[in-house]
């Protein structure tokens, strides 16, 4: 075949080819903003019908990925989200605006999802330019938290709270996070530090006795709080922890005494209601249970705690009818809060 001819053949066959792909790829391009106007006045719903069978067509072009992962993850659905969302990632301009919002709603897709490792640098990325977000750092901390990183979430939630990172109060605060989350290794091991630092740090020995708390040392707990009510007596949580530590030793009376003090420094602290009342049970205190319920229900009607064991006093008490009642609240409210 002539050379010139077998040119022309091809490049009308290209062309032929480009002329029938073109009509498709303005349809999606049209579908995408479509989808975006429908997105900006909240139809997510409409966003993933219009889109979906677009990206199927489509999977390499980033714009339709993007505004699908971003339509799922505002319906929380986070695995579909991270699918689009990283393939979109893959595709866009590194530092555009979409490459931007991918990168924050990817990371928190992670984040959300329990992907720490994966959460970290994303999350991290996106407070370069994002730096006053707080909740992006708190997310990010406790990333660190749950990958059991406590020198990185010390850091970074020193940054959070405006403290020194190598400070001791950095230290503390790390650890209060790590304690909440059961990580109470982790926790001791940053806490531990702060006495080589300022060993009259307030709240370093409430800290302290958290940790032996949560870790069962009831009496290393008790000594704890006790040194932290020396330096400050109107500590309510400490007296709240120190009648907890006494209430699980069997020591009831030192119980009440304690707890009875971080009631009067803070009246509204349902907990303190709740524990005393059970101390006072165990006592066979049946009338001072009932009042410290009562007082407790006034402030959280809707506390299961309570309603089980009020309907438990008064079935020791001999009230049947108010018992029943009592706990047909207490399942009900055990039913709508599983």
């Amino acid at each position: 075949m002539n050379p010139l001819l077998r040119t022309a053949l091809v490049a009308c066959a290209l062309a032929a080819i480009a002329q029938a792909q073109s009509p498709p790829l303005d349809a999606y391009q049209q579908a995408v903003a479509e989808a975006t106007d429908l997105e900006r006045r909240g139809n997510l719903n409409a966003v993933i019908e219009k889109l979906t069978p677009w990206v199927a067509q489509f999977p390499r072009r980033a714009e339709g990925r993007h505004r699908l992962g971003i339509a799922f993850y505002q319906q929380q659905n986070h695995p579909a989200a991270i699918e689009h969302l990283a393939a979109a990632l893959k595709l866009e301009a590194e530092d555009s605006p979409a490459w931007r919002q991918t990168v924050e709603h990817l990371g928190l897709a992670y984040y959300f999802s329990h992907r720490t490792s994966d959460a970290s640098p994303l999350l991290e990325k996106t407070l370069q330019w994002k730096t006053g977000d707080t909740y992006l750092r708190y997310a990010l901390a406790m990333c660190h938290v749950y990958s059991h990183e406590p020198e990185q979430a010390r850091r970074v939630f020193a940054e959070l709270y405006g403290i020194p990172a190598e400070s001791t109060q950095a230290a503390l605060l790390a650890s209060h996070f790590m304690n909440r989350e059961n990580f109470s290794s982790e926790a001791e091991t940053l806490v531990r530090q702060a006495p080589e630092v300022d060993p009259s740090l307030p709240d370093l020995h409430y800290r302290l006795g958290v940790i032996a708390l949560t870790n069962g040392d009831h009496t290393e707990a008790a000594e704890r709080f006790r040194e932290e009510l020396k330096r400050n007596p109107l500590h309510p949580m400490a007296w709240h922890y120190l009648g907890e530590a006494y209430a699980q030793s069997g020591e009831l009376e030192d119980a009440i005494a304690a707890l009875e003090r971080a009631i009067w420094l803070n009246l509204r602290n349902v907990p303190s209601y709740l524990l005393i009342a059970g101390v006072y049970n165990r006592r066979n205190q049946y009338a001072l249970a009932e009042n410290a319920l009562q007082q407790a229900l006034s402030l959280d009607p809707q506390n299961y705690e309570a309603r089980f064991l009020l309907a438990r006093i008064y079935q020791k008490t001999n009230r049947p009818d108010l018992a029943k009642q009592e706990m047909a609240r207490a399942t009900q409210l055990r039913k709508a809060n599983p």
